[in-house]
């Protein structure tokens, strides 16, 4: 029974799990880079408290690169940023268990009914040059929508999405790790 129930569990183990997608121009060198400004306009023209600790991850994890922060005017390149929830409509999930007899026909079951909903949350980062306002560097993740139970959770949640997205970005040269 067990080796059929396995298979299952891999399955949706594997599919609740989420890779980072980046996308790079490589005939832009990023080595004269030493200056950045995290450029973001909320819809409303009010930041959000994810929009907060997302401009703040990334933050940190450019300075732990050794880039520093600058003005718009002034920065080497921008960094954008979006997320995104994309709501998928509840469906009903069943599961059921039966048994009964090879040749007996008695037999009994037991079922349960769920609503399943598979929301899903985008995050995008993209580095920009200012002079050709042209990408240079993207990355994306798409991850299955959470619930936390604090604010600290959802802030280290998005502060481990952000190391993960940047983590392909190269660091500083002069920057000794």
């Amino acid at each position: 029974m067990l080796r059929y129930l396995f298979p299952i569990f891999f399955l949706i183990i594997v599919g609740c799990s989420s890779k980072v997608d980046t996308d790079y121009d490589p005939s832009f060198s990023t080595e004269p880079l030493k200056t950045y400004a995290v450029i973001h306009k909320s819809r409303d023209g009010v930041e959000t408290l994810d929009e907060k600790r997302l401009r703040e991850a990334i933050t940190r994890e450019m300075q732990a690169k050794g880039y520093e922060s600058a003005t718009m005017d002034t920065a080497d390149f921008h960094i954008t940023f979006q997320s995104a929830v994309e709501e998928d409509v509840p469906s009903n999930f069943s599961f059921g268990f039966g048994f009964g007899t090879y040749s007996g026909g008695v037999g009994t079951s037991v079922g349960t009914t769920q609503n399943v909903t598979d929301d899903k949350e985008r995050f995008a980062i993209n580095m920009i040059d200012p002079a050709t306002k042209k990408t240079f560097w993207r990355a994306e993740v798409t991850k299955k929508r959470r619930d936390f139970k604090s604010p600290q959770a959802r802030s280290d949640y998005i502060d481990k999405t952000v190391a993960a997205m940047l983590k392909e970005f190269p660091v500083r040269p002069d920057t000794k790790h």
